[in-house]
């Protein structure tokens, strides 16, 4: 058990010496450019392993979490031989159609295999591609290959954490008449989660922008609701990580600030900056998350798991 290194800024009222050893383990998908895995250290957890299959937020994982493997396609994640079509040309093997091979020799990771090497989850966290249900898009729904939900739902039935914390766009309630939201909270249902969700804005964070998301937690039938987080007052004065003010109420949507944080003196238009840099870095940028947002439920998590510990070190 390591103990996760702070470096925060003085007034932020969380010093190193406040850190506990890691108390859970997080399986980050679609991780993007690391949002929640920083939340995930903010709150004293580990994430065990990303998967990102896009090129530039993969280099941006590697150099800032190297010892953190990258397993890179979702849909290749946890399958089972059940998962493919039978051999016509042999009929003791299957063939997966997504690597165009035999199972025992395409690319996917098997759920046995995963276990095996990294454990199992207590926390499945992930921005689901957000382009199928997002407004600047043609919104194709369910019927857009990118529409990621299936894959995010059979590895959360596959591995079975305590917890999961998703992301989207607020869109998505609308989508189909509002029948594509319905249909993942019936998966949901049908695995044995109970699910929460709402919406809320970075601007309840502090942020100088709205950045309005919709969150999803989701609890198996054995773990206690996040109730009591969901920014009803009680944090007071205090601030969390990185200095940002605790969210007084999560439903706040008011811009209070000008500016969240400092903005970086390369301009784009820069002369000789390359204009691929740029559309990538803005890419990962409009993909990722606000890993203060995230933070307030992986805090309340690492909450969870700390009451428990003392529970068992002092019972009655």
């Amino acid at each position: 058990m390591k103990t996760i290194e702070y470096n925060q800024d003085a007034n932020a009222g969380f010093s190193a010496s406040d850190c506990s050893p890691v108390q859970f383990q997080v399986l980050d998908l679609f991780s993007g450019i690391g949002g929640f895995a920083l939340a995930t250290e903010w709150a004293g957890g580990r994430t065990m392993a990303f998967c990102e299959l896009a090129e530039y937020p993969a280099r941006v994982l590697k150099a800032r979490w190297p010892e953190i493997p990258n397993l890179k396609d979702v849909t290749k994640l946890c399958r089972r031989a059940y998962d493919c079509e039978p051999n016509p040309d042999d009929p003791d093997a299957v063939w997966c159609p997504r690597c165009d091979a035999d199972f025992g020799d395409c690319a996917c990771i098997g759920t046995d295999e995963f276990t095996d090497t990294h454990g199992f989850p207590d926390v499945i966290a992930g921005g689901v591609p957000c382009q199928p249900a997002s407004l600047v898009g043609q919104r194709r729904g369910t019927a857009d290959e990118r529409w990621l939900w299936p894959d995010t739902l059979r590895i959360i039935g596959e591995l079975r954490p305590r917890y999961c914390i998703l992301e989207n766009p607020r869109a998505i309630l609308t989508l189909e008449n509002g029948n594509a939201f319905r249909g993942v909270l019936a998966a949901f249902a049908r695995l044995g989660y109970d699910v929460q969700w709402d919406c809320v804005s970075a601007a309840a964070l502090g942020a100088g922008h709205r950045r309005e998301r919709l969150w999803i937690l989701a609890s198996d039938a054995d773990s206690p609701r996040l109730e009591g987080h969901a920014g009803n007052g009680e944090a007071g004065g205090r601030t969390e990580a990185r200095g940002h003010p605790a969210a007084q109420n999560l439903r706040e949507r008011t811009i209070t600030t000008p500016l969240w944080y400092h903005q970086s003196g390369i301009q784009p238009v820069v002369n000789g900056l390359p204009g691929g840099v740029v559309k990538d870095q803005l890419t990962a940028i409009g993909n990722s998350l606000v890993p203060q947002v995230a933070h307030v439920w992986l805090r309340a998590i690492a909450q969870q798991y700390e009451t428990q510990n003392r529970n068992q070190t002092h019972p009655g």
